[in-house]
């Protein structure tokens, strides 16, 4: 773990409004938001725990920027991971109050033990209820965490509860929401709220065009991870010919092409992407909202790649600084992304050229970064490898294996559910697992690991009723 943050200032008390902007809220989960946002108020200093994704960090920041707002004093962790030992350390620090987000409900037996009280704002599915943790979690009011709202749209929901100015904030609600990829269907019930009401706060203005960016054409391909196209993400070269042989000036900038040629640019790169076996779900993702916060005119989707490439490349409170507005963070976050993007465009054409081990009903990659897996995992589903079968990726590191997996929307409609493989297999194996339908993660012991991807892959057969 990283200490990122300390802050203390006059203590206030502030009340605001929930939630504006076309948001219905269940009743009982209106109650729970106004209790968190009470228990914040009532406290004089917050432990922070969040995770290191870019929905993590957004969260991170929405509630510091809140504390430093009410005079609350602060310290403020990003984790990869919520694991026994972390629990242990925090609770031996002894904090009156502790604030878990983007983690913390597949845990709450351990959260149990910390003496103080401690507040939980996750999306991911829930163990169960508890007597001593404050819980804010979609699942348990009818909601949808894997769609409705992200981790960061929750720390929103509290923090307007505990100050209406942290309306603010909103840019990064959505920043958490593109991380996590809620934007790419549609936004549903919390995520449209929160949109509406940024857009009549005129916090953001809102778009829809082709989901790339960079100064020329030939670098919005040739540097996209996300969508990856075959043979031309990463290569300079083939990109430019690729735009030649569409009668397009490989030199020019997106905005000067004229609606013809952003046209044909469309068409061509939807049939490459039809062409290299991708989902037709997929191949819609290719245009879709472009979101710019007011304040900064920044990009949410470059923001959101932004804070991805810092906590994925070890430096979340140049990330976590970033959201809380420091222009040094922002040039040290745009170095970073570089580099990232650089090392995944590498790791991707790696799996173009070697594919995965294919199993009876998953298929399984090595990266050799562990801190690339959920990303690859993810990209290689949607534009590399089958599409029936969910992708895991595992890694070695700190004595353990690490998985990331990711399924596809069409596979979740036929009966995946990761979230539930992941944990079961875990926990036969002496690891421990969870997270979404679509998208979940595990860590087991090393020794196990043959057995826990034979566990999963019968597992995932029941779910699809081919048999194990």
């Amino acid at each position: 773990m990283e200490i990122l943050a300390r802050h203390g200032q006059t203590r206030n008390r502030m009340k605001g409004l929930i939630m504006k902007g076309g948001a219905v809220l269940p009743k009982d989960f209106n109650s729970i938001i106004s209790e968190a946002a009470e228990l914040i108020r009532s406290h004089s200093f917050a432990r922070v725990i969040s995770h290191y994704d870019a929905d993590g960090i957004s969260a991170a920041g929405i509630m510091i920027a809140s504390l430093k707002r009410a005079g609350i004093e602060y310290q403020a962790t990003i984790s990869r991971s919520l694991d026994r030992a972390t629990v242990e350390s925090i609770a031996d620090e002894g904090s009156d109050f502790v604030i878990f987000l983007d983690m913390g409900s597949g845990q709450i037996e351990w959260l149990d033990e910390i003496r103080g009280d401690v507040l939980v704002l996750d999306h991911h599915r829930t163990v169960r209820k508890s007597d001593k943790v404050l819980q804010v979690n979609p699942h348990f009011h009818g909601l949808d965490g894997m769609k409705d709202v992200s981790a960061s749209g929750l720390s929103f929901l509290v923090c307007t509860a505990l100050d209406d100015k942290n309306w603010a904030s909103a840019p990064l609600a959505i920043t958490g929401l593109f991380g996590d990829m809620q934007n790419l269907h549609g936004y549903s019930k919390i995520n449209a709220g929160i949109i509406e009401g940024a857009i009549e706060r005129k916090l953001i203005a809102k778009e829809t065009d082709l989901r790339l960016s960079g100064n020329s054409l030939t670098e919005m391909i040739s540097s996209s991870v996300s969508p990856y196209f075959r043979q031309l993400s990463g290569r300079d070269d083939a990109a430019a010919e690729f735009l030649r042989s569409a009668d397009l000036d490989e030199s020019a900038a997106y905005g000067d092409l004229k609606e013809g040629g952003r046209r044909r640019l469309m068409s061509m790169l939807t049939l490459r992407l039809l062409g290299q076996g991708c989902s037709k779900e997929t191949v819609l993702e290719l245009s879709g909202d472009i979101v710019t916060a007011s304040a900064n005119s920044m990009r949410i989707d470059d923001l959101t790649e932004l804070l991805n490439a810092c906590g994925r490349t070890d430096h979340p409170g140049i990330g976590l600084a970033l959201c809380l507005g420091d222009l040094d963070a922002l040039r040290e976050a745009t170095r970073f992304r570089k580099d990232y993007d650089r090392m995944l465009l590498s790791a991707l054409g790696k799996v173009e050229d070697d594919g995965a081990i294919v199993m009876k009903h998953i298929q399984v990659l090595k990266p050799s970064n562990p801190s690339l897996a959920g990303a690859i995992c993810g990209i290689s589903m949607q534009y590399l490898l089958e599409q029936d079968k969910p992708t895991l990726a595992i890694t070695r590191s700190e004595g353990s294996t690490k998985v990331s997996s990711r399924a596809t929307k069409s596979l979740v409609n036929a009966g995946v559910n990761l979230a539930e493989s992941m944990k079961s297999s875990a926990e036969q194996v002496g690891g421990v697992g969870g997270g979404h339908t679509i998208a979940a993660g595990a860590t087991v012991p090393i020794a196990k690991e043959d057995q826990f991807l034979e566990l999963v892959d019968s597992m995932t057969g029941r779910q699809l009723g081919t048999g194990s």
